[in-house]
């Protein structure tokens, strides 16, 4: 290959990069809405005095966490298990549980 060739090969890798990262910007922009409104939700439910309901959406909130967490992972083309980031994924969830349980 050509330096010219090599590159052109490395600008487009690099653009690349960076097409999946504003891609996982504008999705975790999108999610976050929903998991911190099913969290939200579930707090203003309980309160009625839906508990069970209350903890449904929570539970609901883990899981769209854990999807978006996925997708995020995808888009970005990193290897799926990351613990810690596992965790910075179910935080909103985990805060919410502890308000729903005090």
């Amino acid at each position: 290959m050509t330096p010219v060739v090599r590159d052109r090969a490395a600008e487009l890798e690099a653009l690349h990069k960076v097409q999946r990262r504003v891609a996982a910007i504008a999705f975790f922009a999108v999610a976050i809405h929903g998991i911190i409104g099913l969290a939200v939700v579930a707090q203003i439910i309980d309160r009625q005095g839906r508990h069970s309901d209350a903890l449904v959406l929570v539970f609901m909130s883990g899981v769209f966490a854990l999807v978006t967490y996925g997708v995020e992972r995808t888009i970005l083309r990193r290897r799926l298990w990351s613990p810690v980031w596992i965790v910075v994924a179910l935080t909103p969830t985990a805060v919410a549980l502890v308000l729903l349980l005090r």
